[in-house]
This record gives structure tokens, C-alpha cells and sequence, in this order.
């Protein structure tokens, strides 16, 4: 896998994740499910090399919607991991050094946001960030859900809405999404629909656009301010 070459001299590795969670806030719910692909450079390219794929315990009985949406039961939660554990993984993976990406990354950050505040509070999220969603958007008509993505680039999912699937697809729509686009213009550059407003974490190092539905408004706006 290529991507743009300034990747290679600025980072150690890129981590592809996704998250399930009890609900929708990321102050107040938890991370149930975890899916992650880390790329780390060999030879001028970057290459595979592990994964992450980990139910965490919880002490909240799931609702109904979340157990349609997801598949997953407080019985398999039984066999997940402690939050502690998931502390260390994300101290682990989500250094400096890291390009972290994902679809909707500001849902999935959010949630990394306030666990980690809750786990590990002297944690300080520094990476560099890719919200695949913002570069759809940017480049596709609507809509945009990650569904939407996978079948405009003909990519199947065996499993929608569990964190490992949903990761390991998003690594595969990456690489799609670099065949037609810079994505290096879209590191640490966050759209979000203007009617609704930005909600989850803000973070100094990364910009948020109010991102229109037309192909190509972000694109302009951020090769405008070259």
C-alpha cells in the first residue's frame, strides 16, 4: 500500500479503527466492541502488520437496539476484556508517532475521549487524525454512511456494525478512496454537517469545517489555503 509519500517519513504507523458502543454519548456510554488494522512502513510501503479484534466488559445491560443493531449480548460481553486492558491498548496503539483514521472519526474519538479521561486521565490523545467520512463526502453524493462507502466501492462486510469488520473494511475503503484523491490534504481535518453542529472533542492540532453536500467544496477550501 502506497499512500502519500510525506506518510512515510512523518509516522511509525497508521491504525485503522472502529467502535461499538451501548449508546450514543460518549460522556455517559461505554465501549463494548473494538476492531483495528495497524500499518506499519517496510520498504517504502506501508504493510499489515496486526490486528485488533476485543469485546470489553461492561457493567450496563445492553438495549434491545444495540443488540439488533450490533449482534452483541451481555452474555458475550461476559468473555471481553477489562477496561483497564483496553486503557493499555489504546496507550499502546495511539501515539504521537500514530495517523489514526476511521469513519466518522469524531463518534469513535469521542469515545476514546472520555474513557480514556475516565481510565487513564494524565493520557494527552496527540496523534495526527483521517476522518474517511469527511473525504466520502468530499468526492461522493449523498449519503454518506459507511454502508453507502462500501458499496459505491464495491466492498463487502460480512458482519456491518461490529468494530472488526467495520475496521477492516474502512482500511480497505483507504485504500480505494487514495486511488482518486490526495488524502494527505485530509489529515487533521474534520467536517461536520452545519445544521447539527460539531458535538464530542475538540482538539487544538485538528481543524472542523462545516462541510457542505457538494463533491468537492472541502477539497477547494483546503487547496485554496496553500
Amino acid at each position: 500500500m502506497t499512500f502519500p509519500s510525506t506518510w512515510l517519513k512523518t509516522y511509525e504507523q497508521l491504525l485503522v479503527f472502529d467502535l461499538e458502543t451501548t449508546g450514543f454519548n460518549p460522556k455517559t456510554e461505554d465501549i463494548i466492541d473494538v476492531g483495528a488494522v495497524l500499518l506499519k512502513p517496510l520498504s517504502g510501503e506501508w504493510v499489515r502488520v496486526g490486528t485488533e479484534n476485543m469485546l470489553v466488559r461492561t457493567p450496563r445491560r445492553l438495549s434491545e437496539k444495540i443488540i439488533s443493531l450490533t449482534g452483541i449480548t451481555d452474555s458475550m460481553l461476559l468473555q471481553g476484556i477489562e477496561p483497564d486492558v483496553l486503557a493499555e491498548t489504546f496507550e499502546r496503539l495511539m501515539t504521537p508517532k500514530t495517523l489514526v483514521i476511521a469513519y466518522n472519526l469524531q463518534f469513535d474519538l469521542s469515545f476514546v475521549h472520555y474513557f480514556m479521561k475516565r481510565q487513564r486521565p494524565y493520557f494527552m490523545f496527540q496523534a495526527d487524525v483521517l476522518d474517511l467520512l469527511t473525504v466520502y463526502k468530499d468526492v461522493q453524493e449523498y449519503p454518506h454512511r459507511l454502508e453507502n462507502a462500501l458499496a459505491t466501492y464495491g466492498i463487502a462486510i460480512e458482519h456491518a456494525h461490529r468494530a472488526f469488520d467495520d475496521a477492516e473494511a474502512t482500511a480497505t475503503l483507504m485504500v480505494r478512496l487514495d486511488e482518486g484523491i490526495d488524502l494527505d490534504l485530509y489529515v487533521n481535518q474534520i467536517g461536520y454537517h452545519e445544521k447539527y453542529g460539531l458535538s464530542g472533542v475538540r482538539y487544538d492540532h485538528v481543524s472542523y469545517h462545516a462541510q457542505s453536500f457538494v463533491p468537492g467544496s472541502l477539497y477547494a477550501k483546503l487547496r485554496g489555503g496553500l
